[in-house]
Order: structure tokens, then C-alpha cells, then sequence
């Protein structure tokens, strides 16, 4: 009968053990809809530039990391052509606030954001009135205004959104209304958790 050296056994089962408690990396991370379009078309130029949403314009598009962003004029393309990481949405433009707390990727709702040391954050909408804004009013109730306690709870979703890209963690879609759903690319919806 052999006998095996204890230390390198006990080390190939550390390893085979850590292994295994890593997913793959995601092939589609960042959320977009069935054709390609991040932010549901949305600039994401304008919330820094005009402070406020707007939508782009499919003939002034540009696509990085394969998502196709849609932009108000060619200048506002240049200046994301300039310094993409600066314009793009955190946590891929999946809820900000979902991330932070369960890191379920929940698709947000382009009028519902805030900038928070020049990052955007974008937040879940419902359909109805009682559930319209609601990741936003949320984010409020958490965070109340207070600049510390929204850089903690960014640096949370930040953790998970760092882990889910390593393949250290996953992270299921959580569909909540039915326009979800039109939200995310066909590889998102596979297997996401639909709640309505």
C-alpha cells in the first residue's frame, strides 16, 4: 500500500474544495435589453452634463464592452469616447441598492438616480403607483441623505458587483413587472427569478 505525503494531499483538497465555490465569470454582466442597448437607451452622458435623464438618439450610438449606448449629439459621444468608466452606470446599471443588500441583479429604471462622488447610480421602478420610484425612495430611507452612509452602502455593492465579475459569487436576476423582463438581454432572462 502507497502512502501519500499528508501536506501536499491536504493541499489538493484545499484546492479542489476552493475550486469548486467559484462560478465562471459572467459572460453578460452588464444589463442591457434584447438588442443591445444599455441604460434602455438612455445618455449616459446627460445625467452629468444636464443633470437629468435623457434619452439618446440611435443614430448617435457607440458600443464599448459589447453594449450600445445611445447619445444626444457626437459631442456627447466624444466625451464618453474620452472616459467611458466616468459616464457608465455603476454596477453595471443593474439597482445600485439591490446590489448593496441581497446582490440580486435587478433591472433599473433610468429616471430613478443619483450622483454620488461622480458616479451614477440607478435604481428599480415599479409599473404602479405605489411601487413607482420605489429603489429610489428606498436608497432615501437607507441612506438619509447622508453622504457617509451612502458611500458605505456603495462600497457593499461595489463588494458584491467586484465579486460576482470575479466569478467569486453569483448573482441571479430578479424580475419584478413584466417590462423587466423586456430589460435584459435574452442571456440575462435565462434563469432569472420572475416575481410577478
Amino acid at each position: 500500500m502507497k502512502h501519500f505525503p499528508a501536506v501536499p494531499v491536504l493541499l489538493m483538497l484545499v484546492l479542489v474544495a476552493c475550486g469548486n465555490s467559484f462560478a465562471a465569470p459572467p459572460d453578460d454582466p452588464v444589463r442591457k435589453n434584447p438588442e443591445g442597448v444599455g441604460i434602455d437607451g438612455y445618455s449616459p452622458v446627460s445625467y452629468f452634463t444636464e443633470g437629468k435623464p435623457q434619452k439618446g438618439d440611435p443614430a448617435f450610438s457607440f458600443e464599448h464592452d459589447g453594449v450600445t449606448y445611445h447619445f444626444t449629439s457626437q459631442e456627447q459621444i466624444e466625451l464618453f469616447e474620452s472616459d467611458p468608466d466616468r459616464y457608465l452606470p455603476a454596477h453595471g446599471g443593474w439597482c445600485t441598492l439591490m446590489m448593496g443588500g441581497s446582490g440580486r441583479r435587478t433591472p433599473a429604471d433610468a429616471e430613478n438616480f443619483v450622483i454620488v462622488d461622480d458616479r451614477l447610480m440607478l435604481f428599480w421602478s415599479g409599473d404602479q403607483e405605489n411601487t413607482r420610484g420605489l429603489g429610489l425612495v428606498n436608497w432615501g430611507r437607507k441612506t438619509e441623505g447622508d453622504p457617509d452612509k451612502e458611500r458605505e452602502y456603495i462600497a457593499r455593492a461595489d463588494k458584491q458587483w467586484d465579486s460576482f465579475l470575479s466569478g467569486k459569487r453569483k448573482s441571479r436576476v430578479y424580475l419584478y413587472k413584466p417590462r423587466d423582463s423586456e430589460s435584459v438581454s435574452d442571456v440575462q432572462r435565462e434563469g432569472a427569478k420572475v416575481e410577478y
